[in-house]
């Protein structure tokens, strides 16, 4: 594991990923050539009109209406008008017609069954009755519609206006799906999209061919996205440069501690701090024989350390080599009279002055 905590193991293996990416990218586009379309295969009867109360009309426009739906969003709505159900209860009777024509997509299971009963006895005592029913991916919001059949079809039935009672309530069922969807429902008008539904038996599903163009936001997105990794590769690559630079300069054998410090990125890492011995662990640290001298009072102590971190000045002050004597201490006589005598003049080394021949 320590390995691939390298930075240098972290970067290969970022740039790996971002050409593996690329690579998988353009492996899976899609075609470009052929033409963006949506195909229906299959027997898609969603009007079943067994009174023969609905014109020919609004059974087209239902099919039609439902074709749209259906290729955008797996959707259905069923419309099935009877003379009576024969006894059953008519909400078990529109489940059961859902259940056995498949409506709705397997994928969401959201299809919609609107069933009108012509001779059966409403629970309020009128003759005729109606219900819808949903699956079960839109069970929640089944409230929804009950609301909008109560309130498009209640009159038109009561009327017996059934054809205009039921294309108010489909239409208004077309227009809760687009709002909920987000799509736009209309005859004819089947898009390209990448999904894939299928319904029933192998009766209802929808085949995707062709190119689908993508948004411009996910455009967008793509082309930030691949111009941060190359951005980040070339961070990566100019920071090796840097370190490697820094290494010829500051890092070679024998330099010792450089006197730059280098701050790391992705690669190198932070040279540690040198710590500065103290008094006591430079004592301790001597050679026996130096501090033997020390106690005898050979060598003085000099302010500043011994050796690493002293301080150093001219000759005659603080940190200079020359030996002064002690208080109380005699001065070797061969030094007193070398001091006597008058200092030869010759070509040993003196002082200089800048000037002109």
């Amino acid at each position: 594991m320590k390995f691939f905590q390298k930075r240098a193991v972290a970067a290969v293996v970022l740039i790996l990923a971002i050409v593996a990416g690329v690579v998988i990218g353009q492996a899976k586009k899609p075609d470009t050539g052929g033409q963006a379309s949506t195909a229906i295969v299959g027997s898609y009867t969603y009007v079943y009109d067994y009174a023969g109360v609905l014109t020919d009309e609004t059974m087209e426009h239902i099919d039609a209406m439902n074709a749209s739906l259906f290729a955008q969003t797996g959707a259905q709505i069923l419309v099935s008008v009877v003379n009576s159900t024969g006894g059953a209860d008519i909400m078990d009777y529109a489940s059961d017609l859902g259940n056995s024509y498949g409506v709705g997509s397997a994928e969401r299971n959201n299809g919609v069954v609107m069933l009108l009963a012509l001779d059966n006895i409403s629970q309020s005592g009128l003759m005729g009755d109606y219900c819808v029913v949903v699956g079960t991916g839109l069970e929640s919001h089944a409230d929804d519609f009950m609301s909008l059949q109560s309130y498009y079809l209640e009159n038109d039935f009561a009327a017996g206006e059934y054809d205009a009672g039921v294309k108010a309530t489909f239409d208004a069922f077309i227009a809760w799906f687009a709002d909920f969807y987000g799509v736009t429902i209309r005859e004819g008008y089947i898009p390209a999209v990448r999904e894939t539904y299928s319904s029933g038996s192998g009766y209802y599903y929808t085949e995707t061919h062709g190119y689908v163009a993508p948004a411009f936001g996910s455009l967008v997105s793509g082309v930030v996205v691949l111009l941060s990794g190359a951005l980040l590769v070339l961070w990566v690559i100019l920071d090796g440069m840097r370190y490697s630079r820094y290494r010829r300069r500051y890092l070679r054998p024998g330099m010792g501690r450089p006197t730059v410090l280098y701050y790391p990125i992705f690669w190198g890492t932070a040279p540690a701090a040198q710590a500065t011995p103290s008094s006591k662990t430079a004592k301790a640290t001597a050679p026996a024989a130096l501090r033997r001298n020390i106690r005898r009072g050979r060598l003085r102590r000099q302010p500043g350390g011994m050796f690493g971190g002293g301080s150093f000045g001219s000759a005659g002050g603080p940190g200079q080599s020359r030996r002064r004597d002690l208080p109380g201490q005699r001065r070797p006589a061969r030094r007193l009279w070398r001091r006597l005598l008058p200092q030869r003049r010759g070509r040993r080394g003196g002082s200089f002055r800048g000037g002109r021949r």
